[in-house]
């Protein structure tokens, strides 16, 4: 076997586990963000970033990796432009069938990640959304002016208490 085909399948087992650990931290953070537990959310996002930079580093050693067997192999770009399908349909067949199965794991899990990002965006910006409209509400019943039996209007805080329930499961 080709020695630039073990590298690259080492370099695609390694980015694979790096997604792979990324897309479990995003599935603690949904429970994070459900839970309102904002420490360990902050935990997660510090953890992935540091997984984020690792899995860049394996990126950017593959791409030049296959940049190098590009120039080695004489194998032809299409338009300056150096992709992964590309790459994989100019190489001996061997050598396609044994990091195919890596490139398409790795775009798979690439994917998942993609979804659990969105996913856990919209759950945030719900979130959000939900405690700026109860700030809001509070805020709104904070200024109402009540009317009591023998005293002139008050505002409310100053002798009543305002009774807003927002469903935060609806």
């Amino acid at each position: 076997m080709l020695d630039w085909v073990e590298s690259l399948r080492s370099l695609f087992t390694n980015e694979i586990d790096c997604y792979k650990r990324l897309l479990e931290l995003e599935g603690k953070k949904r429970e994070a963000i459900h839970g309102a537990d904002g420490k360990s959310l902050e935990s997660c996002v510090k953890e992935s970033y540091h997984i984020m930079v690792e899995a860049s580093e394996l990126e950017r050693i593959r791409m030049r990796t296959i940049e190098d067997v590009y120039a080695k192999e004489k194998f032809d770009k299409e338009e300056n432009a150096v992709t992964l399908t590309n790459f994989l349909n100019q190489m001996d067949r061997d050598s396609n069938y044994k990091l195919k199965g890596f490139a398409q794991e790795l775009k798979s899990v690439v994917q998942n990640l993609k979804e659990a990002i969105m996913i856990n965006e919209k759950l945030l910006r719900t979130r959000k959304d939900f405690l700026q409209t109860t700030i809001d509400a509070l805020r709104e019943h904070a200024r109402e002016k009540v009317y009591t039996s023998n005293q002139q209007p008050i505002r409310r805080g100053q002798g009543q208490k305002s009774a807003v329930i927002l469903n935060a499961t609806a």
